[in-house]
């Protein structure tokens, strides 16, 4: 086991203990920072699916879909992985 893992670890039990606690907001800074940090962050959609599974509801500003962050989380993770194409940055 890496390093790598062992840091991933670590910040997914910091997300899990956000996704908990309820903080929204520092829950997806962490989740859309780690998207970009990591190569291939697919926790992303354990943390949209476990942000519905506790708190998802459905409401009439998001025309009634009560899966929205499972979906906003499939959506930013193939967002990521375009822009990983097209961003120098990227390159390895």
């Amino acid at each position: 086991m890496g390093i790598n893992y062992k840091i991933r670890i670590i910040l997914g039990i910091i997300v899990f203990l956000s996704i908990v606690w309820g903080y929204w907001y520092l829950t997806w800074i962490i989740a859309l920072s780690l998207l970009f940090l990591f190569s291939k962050y697919y926790e992303i959609i354990l943390w949209g699916v476990m942000y519905d599974a506790i708190y998802g509801i459905p409401l009439n500003m998001f025309w009634g879909i009560p899966y929205i962050f499972s979906i906003l989380s499939i959506t930013l993770l193939s967002i990521s992985f375009i822009f990983r194409k097209n961003l120098l940055v990227y390159e390895t």
